[in-house]
């Protein structure tokens, strides 16, 4: 199978690039770029590491730092002996590393899925004895729960549940059912100081396998995650139920410095 050559992409010149700059992120955005815009199509095969040393005026392992990326991404799959080729449906690659404006939508879209959210319901609730203490509520204390599912292509792949106290809820209602929570939290100016995940691997229950239109016990990700403010104080309470062979998660932590551990 040939490979794309489009004639109109320029490369990057590595001499303009600043000092210490990751030259093989310019790399994989131009390459995801190609990848995303179809000018490398479906199960393509990439030009050669020879080609893309070239075009781009970089070092071969500049370019297989960048084709790493991108393969962690699901865009792109190695073949010993033949290349490396576009892959035909790729993952959904999550990257939770902190970033206010990253949304599992932006995951969906760059995997080159049309993004479509459905709100299920908002209701009030009483928090019981996890969530008091999740939260730092008392018990019995007022709370508003937002479910909503994500669609990639129109097919259910992410199942978002959220509890919010009664003064976040009030702020963010408006725009729940219609965003993704961490873009809409910055936009409204609240700021996360601290992220805490656990994940875990579940059997559908019959409602979530009615939300996918999957079989019970179908395998899926849980992810339930509290973000927390400088003060310390919980934002929300959320869990994310995506399905196991649609999603891979990856969780960058970055280094503090021994000061502010």
């Amino acid at each position: 199978m040939k490979s794309a050559k489009p004639s109109n992409l320029r490369a990057l010149p590595a001499a303009k690039a600043p000092h210490g700059s990751f030259l093989y992120s310019d790399v994989a955005r131009e390459l995801r770029h190609r990848i995303s815009q179809k000018l490398y199509l479906p199960g393509s095969k990439l030009p050669s590491m020879g080609d893309l040393t070239a075009e781009f005026g970089v070092s071969a392992i500049t370019v297989r730092n960048a084709l790493r990326e991108l393969s962690h991404e699901g865009l792109i799959s190695g073949h010993q002996g033949l290349g490396v080729f576009v892959r035909e449906k790729a993952p959904i690659h999550r990257v939770l590393a902190g970033n206010p404006q990253s949304s599992i939508g932006d995951a969906i879209a760059r995997a080159g899925h049309q993004v479509r959210i459905e709100e299920i319901s908002y209701e009030e609730i009483q928090a019981d004895a996890d969530l008091a203490g999740e939260l730092k509520v008392r018990r019995n204390a007022r709370l508003f729960r937002h479910r909503k599912i994500t669609f990639a292509d129109d097919q259910p792949i992410a199942l978002h549940i959220t509890v919010f106290t009664p003064a976040i809820a009030k702020r963010l209602r408006q725009h729940l059912g219609k965003e993704f929570i961490w873009p809409l939290l910055a936009r409204h100016g609240i700021d996360i100081d601290d992220l805490r995940c656990e994940f875990a691997a579940v059997a559908a229950s019959d409602e979530q396998a009615q939300y996918f239109g999957l079989r019970p016990g179908f395998p899926l990700l849980r992810v339930h995650y509290t973000p927390v403010d400088a003060d310390g104080v919980p934002i929300f309470s959320g869990i994310t139920i995506a399905r196991s062979d649609r999603f891979v998660f990856e969780v960058n932590l970055p280094q503090r410095p021994p000061e502010s551990r």
